[in-house]
């Protein structure tokens, strides 16, 4: 009888194994969410030996020189080698007039009128210098926009016309602490370049889901897509989702190139 007992046991259990279903032994391996800005982190450090920086202008006073040879009354001057040849230039503001408009003097150390453009009162108005190319004379990053919107450019100077021409609209991104953030002009501190050879190269992506949505220039006619350059500094406000993939080390020519129509 015991046996009998134990027999019936016995084979209830294995008809309970053989029925019950099998446990999942392959589990998915968690993605690493950190991996791609942590790539980006060590793109951008594997550059820093031969990085290479904005030439910022500096405030200064207007000099005796500077305001004979100006007959408007100087609001403001800045000091910056603008022409390439090592020697401070100046950039002098005058006063804005009622349509709150004003002249903007592009003056060389040797005292001679390479530019004069208008500048005006309302929005805003930044811009840095780099040499981007075998030329002399600096590039310019330049970011111009109000509150309903910016553009971000890459120009080109021609000291011997007075006349800058655009070469790139861009989308400027911050990488802050291994976090990428879109970058307001007031919150740029310095693009990412380095020197490659004789090359300089920028740290850019073609590759990107960024949607420009304000009252600025969105599809520019001789571009198929505006490429983000990177920049430092801290950000002021938080952004959407970029999608940016691909990060790559381009010359100026180069992403000119690939984002042409």
């Amino acid at each position: 009888m015991k046996q009998k007992f134990l027999l019936l046991i016995l084979t209830a259990l294995l008809v309970s194994c053989k029925d019950s279903p099998k446990q999942e032994t392959n589990s998915t391996k968690p993605k690493n969410t950190n991996q791609e800005a942590k790539n980006t982190v060590s793109k951008v450090a594997d550059s820093s030996k031969t990085a290479v920086y904005f030439i910022k202008s500096k405030k200064t006073a207007a000099t005796n020189e500077l305001r004979k040879y100006i007959t408007e009354k100087i609001e403001s001057v800045e000091s910056v080698d603008f022409t390439g040849d090592k020697v401070p230039d100046y950039i002098c503001k005058t006063t804005i007039d009622t349509l709150g408009i004003g002249n903007e003097y592009w003056i060389s150390s040797e005292y001679k009128t390479i530019k004069k453009v208008k500048y005006y009162g309302d929005g805003f108005s930044y811009r840095w210098f780099i040499n981007l190319d075998h030329d002399p004379e600096p590039e310019m990053f330049v970011a111009n926009g109000d509150e309903d919107g910016a553009d971000y450019t890459i120009m080109d100077q021609n000291l011997v016309s007075g006349k800058d021409s655009i070469l790139l609209y861009i989308n400027p991104v911050l990488i802050e602490n291994q976090k990428k953030y879109w970058g307001y002009p007031w919150d740029i501190q310095n693009i990412i370049a380095r020197k490659n050879g004789s090359n300089i190269e920028l740290f850019c992506s073609l590759n990107h889901q960024i949607i420009r949505d304000g009252n600025e220039e969105s599809d520019p006619e001789f571009q198929k897509q505006m490429p983000v350059l990177f920049f430092t500094g801290h950000h002021t406000q938080e952004s959407g989702k970029m999608g940016i993939k691909d990060e790559k080390w381009l010359s100026l020519q180069e992403i000119i190139k690939q984002s042409k129509r």
